[in-house]
């Protein structure tokens, strides 16, 4: 079962106040080995870069996904203790 999140991307557009934008992602919660903290986007968040109208007070957290021989990285909307609990919610035993 997926899980629906909010991920943080990159404009990569220069002429923007906005650096950075909010979009829905689908996340399978068996490929994330990790879930942290991402300071980083919480003090750009702080300083109105993130996204218009997104409050000043969020957290955000950098998931790892396993890919097989690799990982990828993205940074959600949400506290690590909030983006746990939701992947944990959707996890449903099999009666075998």
């Amino acid at each position: 079962m997926l899980v629906k999140l909010t991920e943080v991307c990159d404009n990569g557009a220069v002429t923007t106040r906005q650096l950075y934008s909010l979009r829905e992602v689908f996340i399978n919660p068996e490929h994330v080995v990790m879930v942290r903290e991402e300071n980083r986007m919480r003090e750009l968040n702080e300083n109105g870069k993130v996204a218009a109208g997104l409050d000043s007070t969020h957290r955000f957290s950098k998931l790892t996904i396993n890919r097989g021989h690799a990982g990828t990285e993205i940074i959600v909307v949400g506290a690590p203790e909030i983006v746990e609990s939701t992947l944990k919610s959707n996890k449903k035993l099999l009666k075998g």
